[in-house]
C-alpha cells in the first residue's frame, strides 16, 4: 500500500505539470473562425504547444527570436482538394510586438534583396485597416513548384502576426490556371486576412 502511494506521487506531479501547460484562454480563436467563414476554409487546425514561446529567424546580423505567446497553423483550402495556403497566426508576448515586427520586416527585406528564386519580385508593402502587409511573389505560376507567394501581415493593435505561404497546385482540380487568376485569388485572400485581423468579430 505504501509503495502504491509512492508510485502515485510522480503520476500526480506529471498531471499537475500537464495542467500547468494548458492554455486558459484562446485569443486567436475568433481570428481563426473569421478566416474559416470566408471562402478560404481550413481542414486542419494545429495549435502551438504552450511551451513553444519563441521561434527563430535568420538575419544577416544573426539569429533573432520572435515571441509566440499563442498560435495556430491552418491549412486553407478553396474549391480544390489540394491546399492553397499554409497559414500561421501568432500572438506576440506582452510588450514584444514591436521587436517581433522589426525582426520580421528585416527578414522580409533581406529575402527581397537576395531575390532568391522562386520569390523574385520586389517586396510588396501596404497598410490597410491598421494591418501592415509585406509580400514576396514569384514572377509566374509556371514552373514554380511549392510556394508561389509569402506574406507577413502585422496588426499592432492586437499584437498579431500572420504568415501566409500561398502554394502552387500541381494537379487538377486547380483553384487557378493562369497568372491572372492566381493574382486575383491572391488579392482576395490577402483582403480576407486583413479584414479578419482588423476585426475578427462575426
Amino acid at each position: 500500500m505504501h509503495h502504491r502511494h509512492l508510485l502515485a506521487i510522480p503520476l500526480l506531479a506529471a498531471a499537475l505539470g500537464a495542467q500547468a501547460q494548458e492554455r486558459t484562454s484562446d485569443p486567436l480563436g475568433p481570428l481563426a473562425q473569421c478566416i474559416n467563414r470566408s471562402e478560404f476554409q481550413f481542414r486542419q487546425q494545429d495549435r502551438l504547444p504552450a511551451h513553444a514561446t519563441t521561434r527563430s529567424l535568420k538575419l544577416a546580423t544573426g539569429e533573432a527570436q520572435v515571441s509566440t505567446a499563442d498560435g495556430y497553423r491552418l491549412m486553407l483550402f478553396r474549391k480544390s482538394s489540394l491546399p492553397l495556403v499554409n497559414l500561421k497566426i501568432e500572438r506576440s508576448a506582452a510588450g514584444r510586438f514591436a521587436a517581433d515586427r522589426d525582426a520580421i520586416v528585416a527578414q522580409m527585406g533581406e529575402m527581397a534583396a537576395r531575390g532568391k528564386p522562386p520569390l523574385q519580385l520586389p517586396l510588396e508593402t501596404d497598410a490597410r485597416d491598421g494591418v501592415e502587409v509585406l509580400g514576396l511573389n514569384s514572377a509566374s505560376i509556371a514552373h514554380t513548384p511549392g510556394i508561389l507567394s509569402l506574406y507577413s501581415l502585422l496588426h499592432a493593435a492586437s499584437g498579431t502576426v500572420a504568415t501566409a505561404y500561398i502554394l502552387n497546385q500541381p494537379a487538377d482540380p486547380l483553384d487557378f490556371a493562369t497568372d491572372a487568376q492566381y493574382q486575383a485569388l491572391r488579392t482576395q485572400l490577402i483582403a480576407s486576412l486583413v479584414r479578419c485581423m482588423a476585426d475578427p468579430a462575426p
